[in-house]
């Protein structure tokens, strides 16, 4: 079977891993060291696409639940309390977890004299020229463990808009918790609050870079001859209602359905433009998720500048995708079928 070259060591590569060598094609993974400090909040369908590419045992069983989102934004006077199914897990925890099920090592070296890779699958831009990701917006965020005071549920996650930027407050373990926040400082964030400085005590330490980007970001080329990119080396997400999580493994699925399609004759041509066309697809429909959030956030130049930019973010999507042949293939389960007529 081919040999397939992977660079990262993220979920998108993890899960691209998994998949490709369940189908009897051989890795090369090439992984990128850095820090995972984060915290992933996994909604239940996030949740049972890992369970289901992945099979048992259940990759979460201590995972921090949470059962309620509430939302304190714009000009409302009171938090509002909505359902919520998911969990709360620790990036690296879950990556350690997972590619202990990948049917090679953790993640395994190059080898030497094996042989050219039939396809590179790109998960960081380690390795190649530096790469142009096109944003749509410039807001920055910064993650911080703080410590809780006892008003706090340990079920719940919290978020709220402020003036200039916004906190998004995730439960992690008892007494404790990650805060995100986006537009300045947390101290100065907090003081600001409605309803997230009742439920901080302290802010314990900032969790790697102080800034990290906050807005949605595309790569202008997605794939190309024997290569995809996915992860965070095609689109990042806006934290906020990002899911990022659930856009690697779907993207994750996709790229190595292509592979399998091309192993099996299906001609590359049409298979990278279903890949870069079902991208720009998700990445639209996540610059729309955000953009009533801005809308509605405040009504200072931080929201009408980010919300300007998630506009003209949507039209530059909608015109290139106007340019796009339409989807040639359908994904059921692993294997991409062609679409009859």
């Amino acid at each position: 079977m081919e040999c397939v070259n992977i660079l990262g060591d993220g979920l998108a590569a993890c899960c691209c891993a998994h998949l490709l060598s369940s189908a009897g094609f051989s890795l090369r993974v090439e992984p990128f060291t850095r820090s995972r400090p984060a915290r992933l909040l996994l909604s239940e369908q996030t949740q049972s696409l890992l369970h289901d590419t992945f099979g048992a045992p259940h990759p979460f069983e201590h995972a921090q639940q949470v059962r309620k989102r509430i939302v304190l934004w714009g000009n409302a006077a009171t938090p509002v309390e909505l359902p919520h199914s998911g969990l709360v897990v620790h990036e690296q925890e879950l990556l350690s977890e997972l590619w202990n099920r990948v049917a090679i090592p953790n993640p395994a070296p190059p080898l030497a004299g094996s042989p050219d890779p039939a396809w590179t699958v790109i998960s960081v831009p380690k390795g190649e020229s530096p790469v142009r990701l096109r944003g749509f917006g410039s807001r920055v965020a910064t993650v911080a463990m703080v410590e809780l005071t006892r008003r706090a549920a340990d079920d719940c996650c919290w978020a709220e808009s402020l003036p200039d930027g916004w906190l998004f407050l995730l439960p992690s373990g008892p007494g404790r918790a990650a805060l995100i926040s986006c537009g300045y400082s947390p101290d100065d964030l907090i003081e600001e609050s409605r309803l997230i400085s009742g439920l901080v005590s302290g802010v314990e330490e900032a969790t790697g870079a102080h800034h990290h980007p906050a807005f949605p970001q595309i790569r202008d080329e997605l794939c190309g001859p024997h290569w995809l990119a996915c992860g965070s080396a095609a689109m990042m997400f806006d934290p906020l209602c990002g899911e990022g999580a659930g856009h690697a493994v779907r993207e994750a699925l996709l790229a190595s359905a292509v592979i399998r399609a091309s192993a099996k004759g299906s001609p590359d041509d049409t298979l990278l433009a279903h890949y870069a066309n079902r991208f720009m697809h998700g990445f639209l429909k996540h610059l729309q998720v955000c953009l009533p959030f801005y809308r509605s956030g405040g009504s200072s130049h931080f929201w009408k500048t980010e919300a300007a930019a998630l506009e003209v973010g949507i039209i530059w999507m909608q015109n290139r995708l106007r340019e796009q042949a339409p989807p040639r293939y359908r994904l059921a389960g692993y294997e991409l079928q062609p679409i009859s007529g």
